[in-house]
């Protein structure tokens, strides 16, 4: 994005490249790193097992049945056993301070952050379709997010205590290292409105945000969920199954810079 912005300037589109700044924000895109002998203990990573602490408990969601009551369905009864949540991501805060590729300094500098998720991208509960019954109600939530800052010479590979949600998964997710790298993005949307922006872009052919794993930066696809400048866009997930493309990981921008994961939100692009 800022190549783009000194092409406009260096073609006379001052006023433009000024105006298009303010809906510009830094992505962190997350590439496959290799190692030699193995991923090691606490390294970031999509997918796999888990590297926990002992006082952090493997997150699971309820076991629970589901009645359907109405449609082609009605008198379907579904039964689905208490499920391990999957790791979606394991992000090493200092690997990523080492890369520098947080430019706006949102990310906490220490520790580990985690990313799980059930399957499922809407809350299980009841509605005039269905009624769904759950074994533990208080465990409930489709998907968590951890931020962990101790000891990281405590850190073990931790199997989950069940098996994955039935539904949607036989297996874990494939596991894989990951490096980081800066990229800059545009919210297109909000920067549409600028005068001249449509012949400025016949100049070379631009895509202004990444459909790809990644921290910050926009949410990118054809249903993706718009954010304001007091949102951020956590964690994009490139799983695409079925009618689903992906997954987001959504929080305010104040929350993210209190090291407060506790309201994060699940979003996703699905047709």
């Amino acid at each position: 994005m800022s190549e783009f912005i000194d092409k406009l300037n260096s073609k006379g589109y001052t006023e433009m490249a000024e105006a298009l700044k303010k809906y510009c924000r830094n992505a962190i895109d997350l590439f496959d790193k290799e190692y030699d002998g193995g991923i090691p203990t606490g390294a970031s990573k999509m997918g796999g097992f888990p590297d926990l602490p002992p006082e952090i408990e493997y997150p699971t969601m309820s076991g629970y049945t589901e009645t359907w009551l109405k449609g082609q369905n009605k008198g379907t009864v579904e039964h689905y056993e208490k499920s391990a949540m999957q790791l979606v991501a394991q992000i090493n805060l200092y690997e990523l301070a080492e890369s520098g590729d947080d430019l706006d300094n949102l990310l906490p500098k220490t520790g580990m952050l985690y990313i799980f998720w059930s399957g499922e991208v809407l809350e299980r509960k009841s509605d005039e379709y269905s009624e769904i019954i759950a074994e533990e109600p208080d465990n409930t939530a489709i998907h968590k997010v951890i931020y962990w800052d101790g000891d990281m010479s405590g850190l073990r590979c931790t199997e989950p205590p069940c098996g994955y949600y039935s539904k949607y998964f036989e297996e874990c997710l494939p596991e894989k290292a990951v490096e980081f790298g800066w990229m800059g993005e545009i919210d297109e949307q909000a920067a549409s409105d600028i005068d001249g922006l449509e012949e400025a872009l016949e100049m070379e052919a631009y895509d202004f945000s990444e459909n790809c794993d990644k921290l910050l930066g926009f949410p990118k696809g054809g249903n993706a969920p718009y954010i304001d400048e007091n949102r951020v866009n956590l964690f994009q997930f490139d799983h695409q199954d079925g009618c689903l493309w992906a997954v987001y990981w959504l929080m305010s921008r104040d929350d993210l810079l209190r090291k407060d994961f506790s309201n994060v939100e699940i979003d996703c692009d699905c047709d």
